[in-house]
């Protein structure tokens, strides 16, 4: 069962003695991710790097030309994904026609729209998850928000270009609908985002776990299992039935892929190049630079297994925590096992792109204290100095971008471990309920 110990009853209504309404924090974030929409769209021409909405635009148009994906063009994308791609499209019509330009300011607009309503998902589990709040802890409340808020302006450089977004908020609405307890429309929302950036699909063992351990409700694990399965039925099967070959061509187009220039992997080869052990050169792989060197095929091995292996031993020490100790978990406990899972594949994985930072975003205000929270917002900014302001010295395989890089990834380690920490206080061969202690039901225990 959960343990979440009784405290103060609820949020408080105001705030300070200007009496603003809680929802405050809610609007001032609003109002700067809409600044930033607007200083984004003014500085879109100046900004040097690659700009991947232009390929949506085209994947866009050929559908809409009646252009089949999968048969007729390849895309790199699961099929849900298209989505994302096409709804920019459908509004430029009404506005003047479909032009590259106006696509662009509405596939921005999508992206703000799509990172505003995580913003409020992530508010709204922040007080399901720590509902006793003392008034001198909503001060706690409000930074927890504001920085899913900074870090999405340290980001917006990625956040705005790529569609990323659109799985963070389906994998956030799936874990708030979980606690909601409607199993069904959870798993619904997690297979949209497993069918649109595949990644949310490494969270399904860890629901079943907990509704297993925790619950002991079959009928919610059945019920989450029909929603997972329908919503991809829904989206993969008419995609199977009239371009199966381009399907399993888009499968294989990410597991031919060799190392990406900003993984641990490269960071290996590259200094490993720099000691004279092996020749590395930086090329041009599947629309991103990798590597050219005897090193990469066998990390790239490597990172496929570790990947897998790594999941595999997050599955089993959770199963094994909660069989030990009768499903007993801290209310907030399941949101971190879902952060730490999550990193892990972003760390294990031979690509790291910047934008898979975003898919952290809406559990960070969740972290308990600040150490994670802050090393995460350092990290940020660390990972688009490399790519694109220092791609020509990354493109080299200069020190310097390395370096940032290096550091970048040692901060997402460092997370890691203190995850685990949070995840298994007394260490993970402990019999003690997980997290049972401290209380979770005050935000200042979180501070």
């Amino acid at each position: 069962m959960e343990v979440n110990l009784p405290g103060q009853p609820g949020l408080p209504q105001k705030w300070s003695f200007f009496k603003w309404s809680r929802l405050w924090v809610v609007l001032a974030c609003s109002i700067a991710l809409l600044a930033t929409l607007a200083a984004y769209n003014l500085l879109n021409h100046i900004l040097p790097t690659a700009d991947d909405v232009e390929l949506y635009f085209r994947y866009a148009r050929w559908a809409l030309n009646g252009d089949l994906p999968y048969r007729d063009y390849i895309i790199e994308y699961p099929p849900f994904s298209l989505v994302f791609f096409i709804l920019p499209a459908l509004l430029s019509y009404p506005l003047g026609g479909l032009e590259l330009e106006r696509y662009k300011l509405l596939f921005h607009t999508q992206c703000f729209a799509l990172n505003l309503a995580t913003l409020w998902l992530a508010y709204s589990l922040l007080r399901r998850l720590y509902p006793a709040v003392a008034l001198k802890a909503h001060h706690n409340l409000s930074w927890r928000i504001g920085a899913f808020t900074f870090g999405s302006i340290l980001i917006s450089l990625y956040l705005m270009q790529r569609f990323d977004v659109g799985a963070t908020f389906l994998t956030t609405l799936s874990i708030w609908l979980f606690y909601k307890h409607r199993p069904a429309w959870s798993g619904v929302a997690l297979g949209l985002g497993f069918t649109a950036k595949l990644y949310p699909g490494i969270l399904l063992p860890l629901v079943l776990l907990y509704f297993l351990y925790v619950k002991n409700d079959w009928r919610s694990i059945w019920r989450y299992l029909a929603g997972f399965s329908v919503a991809c039925a829904v989206v993969l099967v008419p995609f199977i039935l009239t371009g199966s070959n381009g399907l399993r061509a888009f499968l294989s187009y990410h597991s031919d892929r060799g190392i990406e220039l900003e993984t641990i992997y490269a960071s290996i080869i590259v200094f490993g190049s720099y000691l004279g052990l092996t020749q590395a050169l930086s090329m041009t792989d599947h629309g991103g630079l990798g590597l050219a060197s005897s090193w990469v095929k066998p990390l790239a091995t490597t990172s496929t297994l570790l990947t897998v292996a790594g999941l595999l031993l997050i599955y089993f020490f959770i199963w094994r925590t909660l069989s030990r100790n009768g499903g007993r978990v801290r209310l907030d406990w399941f949101v971190n096992v879902v952060s730490l899972t999550i990193l892990w594949f972003i760390l294990a994985n031979k690509v790291l792109s910047p934008q898979y930072l975003v898919w952290l975003l809406p559990f960070v205000p969740t972290w308990r204290g600040w150490t994670k929270t802050i090393l995460f917002l350092i990290a940020l900014p660390l990972s688009f100095i490399p790519f694109p302001f220092l791609i020509d010295w990354l493109a080299r395989l200069d020190a310097l971008p390395f370096v940032i890089l290096s550091i970048r990834n040692g901060l997402l380690v460092a997370i890691f471990v203190l995850l685990v920490r949070d995840i298994w206080p007394g260490g993970l061969f402990s019999r003690r309920p997980a997290g049972k202690s401290p209380t979770p039901g005050d935000l200042s225990e979180v501070a």
